[in-house]
C-alpha cells in the first residue's frame, strides 16, 4: 500500500485510490489455499460467511473476489468477510466481524466482535477488537480503539437530500480559511499510537495526531487535533468548523 501514500496531495487521497491498489495487486494472482466459508455467489455483494474458527495454515488468495488473507490470521465462525479485502497476516477476524469490502489490514491487526469495517485502511497492529465502526478511515500503527468506539463518516443531511439521496460535499475550516475537501464521505485520519475510550465517538472529519488519547464517552467533533491531544471532555475538542 506504500505507492497510495507516496503519491497522495491529500490526507484522504489514499482511500481514494483503494480499491484500485487492490485490483491491481491481483493481476495475475492464482487461486489458493481456501476457508471453511460459505462462499456466496449470488448476490450482489459476494463475499465469505465464516462456519467454523479456523487459523490459516497458508495465505489465502482468491481473485475473483479479490480477497486475500494472510497465513497465521485467526478467522472465527460468524465473521463476514465481502469482496477487495487485503488482510495480512497474524492479524485476527473475530466473531461477528463484518468486513464490507475495500479494506487493507496490515500485519497483527484485529477487526473484532461486533466490529464493521468499509473502505478503511489499518496501516499495522491496529486493534478495534469490539462494537466498533469504522468508516472511510485511515488508521495508523499502533492505534487502539476502546470497545464502542464510533468513527461516523457522513454529515448530518436534510430530508430533501435523504430522498433525493444527495450527499452534499464535506468542507473544513483550514488556517482559518474554508477548505472544500470534494468528499461527500469520511470518516478520520488517526495516527499511530492513539488511544480511544469506551463509547467514544468521532465525528466526519477528524484529523487526530499521534500519541493522542480520546476518554470514554466523549464526542469528538470534526477539526485538526495536533499530536499529544488530550481529550478529557467536550471543551477540550476545539473544533474547525463550517
Amino acid at each position: 500500500m506504500g505507492p497510495l501514500f507516496a503519491s497522495a496531495q491529500k490526507p484522504w487521497e489514499p482511500l481514494a485510490g483503494l480499491s484500485k491498489a487492490i485490483e491491481a495487486a491481483f493481476e495475475g494472482a492464482k487461486p489458493q489455499g481456501a476457508l471453511l466459508a460459505y462462499r456466496r455467489t449470488d448476490s450482489p455483494e459476494r463475499g465469505y460467511q465464516q462456519r467454523q474458527t479456523e487459523v490459516l495454515k497458508e495465505d489465502l488468495i482468491d481473485p475473483e473476489l479479490m480477497v486475500f488473507i494472510g497465513k497465521g490470521t485467526l478467522v472465527e465462525a460468524g465473521a463476514t468477510i465481502k469482496e477487495r479485502v487485503w488482510i495480512e497476516g497474524g492479524c485476527q477476524v473475530r466473531q461477528g466481524a463484518y468486513i464490507r469490502g475495500n479494506f487493507f489490514g496490515g500485519q497483527g491487526s484485529v477487526v473484532g466482535h461486533v466490529t464493521e469495517v468499509k473502505n478503511a485502511i489499518f496501516i499495522r497492529h491496529v486493534e478495534a477488537g469490539h462494537f466498533a465502526y469504522i468508516g472511510d478511515s485511515i488508521l495508523g500503527s499502533a492505534v487502539n480503539l476502546g470497545a464502542g468506539t464510533k468513527i461516523s463518516n457522513l454529515e448530518f443531511r436534510s430530508a430533501k437530500d435523504k430522498f433525493e439521496e444527495n450527499f452534499p460535499p464535506m468542507n473544513l475550516i483550514y488556517q482559518g480559511k474554508p477548505l472544500a475537501t470534494g468528499l461527500s464521505k469520511f470518516g478520520a485520519l488517526i495516527g499511530d499510537g492513539v488511544e480511544t475510550g469506551c463509547n467514544s465517538v468521532l465525528s466526519p472529519l477528524v484529523f487526530l495526531g499521534r500519541e493522542s488519547w480520546v476518554l470514554p464517552n466523549l464526542s469528538v467533533l470534526k477539526g485538526l487535533y495536533p499530536p499529544g491531544s488530550k481529550l478529557y471532555k467536550l471543551a477540550d475538542c476545539k473544533a474547525c468548523r463550517l
